[in-house]
């Protein structure tokens, strides 16, 4: 009689969904003194030229999170991002909570701004941020067969709070920390005209003090180099 069959560890679902957590990117390497400035839900007409002004001043590399229907209002804005060497990720089309939505849902939500992003640039986005950092499985899933990472952050001054410039800045200075990703508004997801003078302001102050400090300020793929991305096949 043969031994029946057995599933080797780390296989089916639940191997799976465990290779997706594992996956998940909340900070870089921890074996150098650098960190990560992301920004999300712009572009903004205002904002996000001014933060593009301070990052090519100080020579600063950061990761933009856009949502596809403010990419599809300012194509320029991306163009300019993607010249000036950021890197460009995918924040969904609507900024929607993807935790409640189905899975045909999520998908369409990646699908339009990837497409948006890829129309605009010429390159489909290869990292994903879910809105507000909640994600359920068929995010991961979907940013996943997408040939994307799903990047989350570990330090937020809550700059769409707005409790100050200077505020702001203490927050990332004294929440710095090696292979740190700092999360940041160049714009309001639900509203295009809300201020973010505060973060613009803060910007500076947020570069020079974690220099200062003895961090460098490098961009997304460089912090996380090395970490491999898991191989997610469809569900049984």
């Amino acid at each position: 009689m043969s031994a029946p069959e057995t599933t080797a560890p780390g296989k089916g679902r639940r191997g799976r969904r465990a290779g997706l957590l594992s996956s998940l990117i909340w900070r870089g390497h921890t074996g150098n003194s650098s960190m990560t400035l992301t920004f999300d839900d712009g572009p903004h007409p205002v904002y996000t030229e001014r933060i593009l002004e301070i990052l090519a001043r100080h020579r600063v590399p950061a990761a933009f999170f856009p949502l596809g229907r403010h990419a599809e209002r300012h194509p320029h804005l991306i163009r300019m991002i993607s010249s000036q060497g950021h890197l460009i990720g995918n924040h969904t089309y609507r900024h929607r909570h993807l935790i409640f939505l189905s899975r045909e849902t999520v998908r369409e939500e990646l699908l339009q701004c990837s497409r948006l992003i890829a129309d605009i640039t010429g390159q489909r986005p290869r990292f994903f941020r879910p809105p507000r950092g909640l994600f359920g499985w068929n995010a991961l899933r979907e940013a996943s067969r997408m040939g994307m990472r799903t990047v989350l952050w570990t330090c937020s001054p809550r700059d769409w709070t707005q409790p100050g410039a200077t505020t702001i800045a203490r927050r990332v200075l004294s929440g710095s920390r090696r292979g740190a990703i700092v999360l940041l508004h160049d714009a309001k997801y639900d509203d295009p005209e809300e201020n973010r003078d505060q973060t613009v302001r803060a910007l500076p102050v947020i570069i020079d003090g974690l220099r200062n400090q003895g961090y460098r300020l490098v961009s997304l793929p460089e912090l996380i180099a090395g970490r491999p991305a898991p191989e997610i096949g469809p569900d049984p």
